[in-house]
C-alpha cells in the first residue's frame, strides 16, 4: 500500500511540474527541454542492469561486499555514461535539429555521474518489507523540484528550467539516500559479484531498451522529424494520457498481482483469475479512453493553456493507444503473477513493431496522426498476442470475454465517434460534463458485465 500512496504522490508532483513548466515557458521551449528527457530515458533503459532489484531478491542480498560491489559498478557505469553523453552530445543535438545548444546536452552528462553515487540501502531495506524510506527518497526530491520549479521558471522563461529541475532531483536523490542509510558507504570489486550483476541485468537492459521504444519512439520520432514546437504540444498531449495510464496500472498490478498469486497451485481458479482480472483491466481502459477521449482535450487546454491547443485534437486517439495499453496490463498481471516473467517480453517484441510503422508514417507524410495510430496497431496486436499467450498458458476461457468486449468495442467507438463531434477543447465545462457522463455510463455497464469480477474480488480479500 505504501509502494502504491508513493507511487501515486511521485506521480502527481511530476505532472504538476510539467505542468508549471509548460505554462511558464513557450512550447516550442518545452520541446526542446522534451528532447532532455527522451536522451536521459534512452540512456537510463538502455543501461539499467536492476543492480537494487538484485539486491532485493537475492537470498545473499544483505552481504555487505555484494552491496559495496553495486556501489563501485553504479559509480562505474556513471562514469561510462557520462563520458558517452558528453561525446555524442554533438549528435544529439544536430538529430534533433538544435546545434546551438550542445552545451545543454553536455551538462546531460552530469546526470549520470551524480546518480552513480546513490546509497543502495534504500533497495537492502525492501528485504525486510521496508518501503518508507525508498518512498521518502522519491517523494521529497519530487516535492523539492516541484517547489523549485515556479522561481527557476519564472527567471529563466526557457529550456533550461528543466536542466535544473532534473539536476536538483538527482542531487536531491544522492543526498537523502545517504540520510536514510544505516551502513557506511563503501565500494569494492568482486568479481563474483560483478559476473552475477551483469548476468542478472542482462535481460532487464533489454527489456527496457523496448520499453523506451514502447514508451518514447514516438516522441523520438516527432523530435527529429518535425519542430520542436511540434514535439511541445505533443509531449503535452502523451503525457496527459500517460500519467493517469500509469498511476491506475501501477496501483492495480500491486493490488491484484498477489490475489492471482494465491491460486498458482490451482489451475482452475487460475484460469477464472486470469479472466476476472482480464475484466477489470478491460474496464479500465475503457474508462481511459471514453474519459480522455472525450474531456481530454478541453482538460489540455485547462492545464497547459490555449497554446497547446494545437495537439488537442490527437488526444483522442492517445487516449486509444494508452486504453489498449491497460487493457494489455492485465495479461502482463496474470503472467507476473504466475511467474511467466519472459511473456511480457515477447510481447513488447510484438509492440516494437509499431516503430517501423512510425517511420513509415513519416516517410510517406502521413503526418502525427500516422504515428499515433502505428501505436495503437501496435499495442493492439501486442494485446491480442498476450491474450493468445494467456490463453494458452493457464486455459483461459476467451468466450468468457466475448460479450463484454463487444460491448467495450461499441462504447470506444460511440466516444470516438463523438469525440469527433464536440472534444475540440473551445468549451471546456460542456467537454469535461460529457466526458464524466459517458465515463460513469461506462463503468456501470462494464460493471453490470463483471459480477463474477466483483465476486470473485470478495472471495480474494477474504482469503487474503
Amino acid at each position: 500500500m505504501i509502494l502504491s500512496f508513493g507511487s501515486i504522490i511521485g506521480g502527481l508532483c511530476t505532472f504538476g511540474r510539467n505542468i508549471i513548466i509548460t505554462r511558464l515557458i513557450s512550447v516550442e521551449d518545452y520541446g526542446i527541454a522534451a528532447t532532455f528527457s527522451i536522451t536521459m530515458t534512452l540512456i537510463q533503459m538502455s543501461t539499467g542492469l536492476g543492480v537494487d532489484r538484485l539486491i532485493v531478491q537475492a537470498t545473499d542480498g544483505n552481504d555487505p561486499r555484494l552491496q559495496a560491489t553495486a556501489h563501485a559498478f553504479n559509480i562505474l557505469r556513471g562514469i561510462v555514461l557520462a563520458l558517452i553523453l558528453y561525446v555524442v552530445a554533438s549528435p544529439v543535438a544536430n538529430l534533433f535539429d538544435l546545434p546551438e545548444i550542445v552545451w545543454a546536452f553536455q551538462w546531460l552528462a552530469v546526470l549520470p555521474l551524480i546518480s552513480g553515487f546513490v546509497h543502495m540501502d534504500s533497495a537492502r531495506f525492501q528485504r525486510n518489507m521496508r518501503f518508507a524510506p525508498l518512498v521518502l527518497i522519491d517523494n521529497v526530491s519530487q516535492i523539492i523540484v516541484l517547489i523549485c520549479a515556479i522561481p527557476l521558471a519564472l527567471y529563466l522563461k526557457d529550456y533550461r528550467v528543466m536542466l535544473w529541475v532534473i539536476t536538483i532531483q538527482a542531487v536531491c536523490t544522492v543526498i537523502l539516500s545517504y540520510i536514510f542509510a544505516e551502513r557506511r558507504f563503501s565500494v569494492a570489486f568482486d568479481k563474483v559479484y560483478l559476473r552475477r550483476i551483469f548476468s542478472f541485468g542482462w535481460p532487464l537492459m533489454l527489456n527496457g531498451l523496448l520499453m523506451f521504444g514502447i514508451f518514447q519512439a514516438d516522441r523520438s520520432i516527432v523530435g527529429i522529424a518535425y519542430s520542436m514546437e511540434d514535439l511541445g504540444w505533443f509531449s503535452a498531449a502523451f503525457m496527459l494520457t500517460l500519467f493517469p495510464t500509469m498511476v491506475l496500472m501501477s496501483a492495480s498490478q500491486n493490488l491484484l498481482t498477489p490475489m492471482i498469486a494465491k491460486y498458482q497451485q490451482d489451475p482452475q481458479e487460475l484460469s477464472n483469475s486470469a479472466v476476472v482480472t482480464t475484466k477489470a483491466f478491460l474496464t479500465i481502459g475503457v474508462l481511459i479512453i471514453t474519459g480522455l477521449g472525450l474531456a481530454g482535450p478541453a482538460l489540455s487546454v485547462v492545464l497547459f493553456g490555449e497554446k497547446y491547443h494545437e495537439g488537442a485534437h490527437f488526444i483522442p486517439w492517445l487516449a486509444l493507444m494508452q486504453g489498449i495499453r491497460m487493457v494489455k496490463a492485465g495479461p502482463t498481471t496474470i503472467a507476473i503473477a504466475w511467474g511467466k516473467t519472459k511473456q511480457p517480453m515477447y510481447t513488447n517484441l510484438i509492440r516494437s513493431i509499431a516503430l517501423p510503422l512510425s517511420l513509415l508514417a513519416v516517410w510517406y507524410n502521413w503526418g502525427v496522426t500516422g504515428i499515433i495510430l502505428s501505436g495503437v496497431l501496435g499495442e493492439l496486436m501486442a494485446t491480442i498476442f498476450f491474450i493468445y499467450l494467456i490463453r494458452k498458458s493457464v486455459g483461459m476461457s476467451v468466450s468468457s470475454l466475448s460479450v463484454m468486449l463487444v460491448v467495450s468495442i461499441g462504447l470506444v467507438v460511440g466516444a470516438l465517434l463523438l469525440s469527433m463531434q464536440f472534444a475540440k477543447g473551445t468549451n471546456p465545462v460542456f467537454e469535461i460534463g460529457i466526458g464524466i457522463a459517458y465515463s460513469l455510463m461506462a463503468l456501470v455497464i462494464c460493471l453490470f458485465l463483471s459480477k463474477d469480477l466483483i465476486r470473485w474480488a470478495k472471495q480474494a480479500s477474504v482469503h487474503r
